[in-house]
């Protein structure tokens, strides 16, 4: 299992007692501790750790993977030898806080500066990686698991009762909360630069911009980039990976991840996961769709070992006991986007061996239901010829389609019932405090297409729901990845 968890002193009352709390309940047995001192406490779940070769002053934990990892080597002037924890040291040395901007890849890491008493905290740009933290009792505490934090922590955490009263009334949560009322997740694309007597201040350091694609002349222009960032966003994910898994559904992002995966690599060493119904379960299915079909002509076109394929039919807990103790065990409370569902496909893959589990999110969710909607920036431009040729490809379907997006514009939201179904959904008593207080900001609407389709694929959604399926798959040493999170 990966990750790190750590207490930065901030008042030396409390220090000791707090890592000796931590040291006496964990379960963990595979513990790494490189670095314990009067001010600061650093524990790592694996062997990704790290001081400065030089000054020795640099001290490191993490959670990374760097896809541009052979660039940076070079940038660095480093051997290509060079892991992950030895080059965000080397980049953190060159770049300070900046350093953070360079890195292409899923990560979350602290470097600790013995010299300077500074402790900084960096997170990868969509949030895969978890981070959280808290200061309580003149100590700050920051890790990969909300349990680690809590098991360590000399008074019990409040409950956040805005984020319970969120959940029942159906209302996504800001990025940043926590089942616990202080202790907070940093968020995606962001850092924290934080001095034993100095102020927490969390900083972003990327922003989603546009891709400069003049260099484009024809649609086969755009299909040859697509592919070539397509494999390399998969490629980057396999490097040193001997057995490697791919959830199959059926739809067209897992499918295609899996055919190119078959070119890719020894099909011996990959495995392919699929949740479909059995005659039990399909009672279960409001619709009884069943993708099994298209997961067979798939596994057919891409020539897969059928050995390999591995149908889930159910889940393996015996009760809702039983659930709930694991997703308190992994999640450490109530979470949003709780994927606890993938549970029973991570601990099948773990039998397989498998070191790294490739998934089709955020594709649909974020790119392929909404590219039709390009239109939008007619609109907004004023660009009658565009609007002319849209209307004159797509007709009826096109003026519908324009029809819809002013009645958007209006009410702000482009999914127009959906407060019905939080409605139905709601289970906050409308006695309660929170009931009026509460304010829906769930379903923003951007007129322009840029706008609104970066506001889709760098919603909260994102970051919650991979951290989640992340966590899930750790319990197993596990990697999640998302080559579509690069398109």
């Amino acid at each position: 299992m990966k990750g790190f968890f750590g207490i930065l002193n901030l008042n030396k009352d409390n220090f000791q007692k707090a890592t000796a709390n931590y040291l006496q309940n964990t379960s963990r047995s595979n513990l790494i501790i490189p670095l314990t001192t009067d001010d600061i406490v650093l524990i790592s779940f694996n062997s990704s750790v790290a001081n400065d070769p030089v000054l020795e002053n640099l001290h490191y934990v993490g959670w990374c993977r760097l896809d541009n990892i052979t660039e940076l080597q070079s940038l660095l002037n480093l051997k290509s030898t060079a892991i992950e924890s030895e080059v965000i040291l080397a980049a953190f040395k060159k770049w300070g806080e900046a350093c953070a901007e360079y890195f292409i890849g899923d990560f979350s890491f602290a470097i600790w500066d013995s010299e300077q008493k500074t402790l900084f905290l960096a997170k990868d740009q969509m949030g895969i990686r978890p981070l959280f933290y808290i200061e309580q009792n003149g100590l700050f505490y920051f890790g990969t698991t909300i349990p680690e934090i809590k098991i360590a922590l000399l008074e019990k955490p409040q409950l956040n009762e805005i984020y319970i009263a969120k959940e029942l009334r159906n209302f996504p949560q800001d990025i940043e909360d926590t089942f616990f009322k202080d202790i907070k997740r940093l968020k995606p694309a962001h850092y924290i630069f934080l001095k034993i007597e100095g102020r927490l201040e969390e900083k972003r350091y990327w922003e989603l911009t546009p891709v400069d694609l003049s260099e484009c002349k024809s649609e086969e222009d755009y299909l040859v980039l697509l592919r070539a960032t397509f494999r390399e966003a998969v490629l980057c994910r396999i490097r040193d990976k001997k057995n490697v898994g791919c959830q199959l559904s059926g739809g067209m992002d897992s499918s295609a991840i899996a055919i190119l995966l078959s070119r890719e690599m020894n099909k011996q060493q990959l495995h392919t996961y699929s949740f479909v119904l059995d005659k039990k379960t399909t009672t279960y299915s409001d619709n009884g769709i069943d993708e099994q079909a298209t997961q067979e002509e798939i596994i057919k076109y891409a020539d897969l070992r059928r050995e390999n394929h591995h149908p889930v039919t159910s889940f393996y807990y015996h009760d809702v006991f039983e659930e709930f103790e694991k997703k308190n065990a992994v999640m450490g409370g109530a979470a949003n986007s709780d994927c606890i569902w993938q549970d029973s496909l991570y601990k099948i893959a773990a039998i397989n061996q498998t070191e790294v589990i490739f998934s089709g999110f955020p594709g649909d969710e974020g790119i392929s239901q909404t590219g039709s909607n390009y239109f939008y920036d007619f609109l907004k431009d004023y660009d009658v010829r565009g609007l002319f040729d849209y209307l004159i490809s797509f007709r009826r379907a096109a003026l519908k389609q324009i029809i819809q997006y002013y009645r958007a514009k209006k009410v702000n939201t482009t999914v127009l019932k959906y407060n019905q179904l939080q409605e139905k959904r709601n289970l906050l008593n409308k006695k309660s405090k929170y009931y009026n207080e509460l304010k829906d900001s769930s379903f923003l609407f951007n007129p322009s297409f840029k706008g609104w389709q970066k506001q889709q694929i760098c919603r909260s959604h994102t970051s919650l729901r991979s951290e989640s399926e992340g966590a899930y798959a750790n319990q197993y040493d596990i990697e999640t990845v998302y080559p579509l999170a690069d398109i």
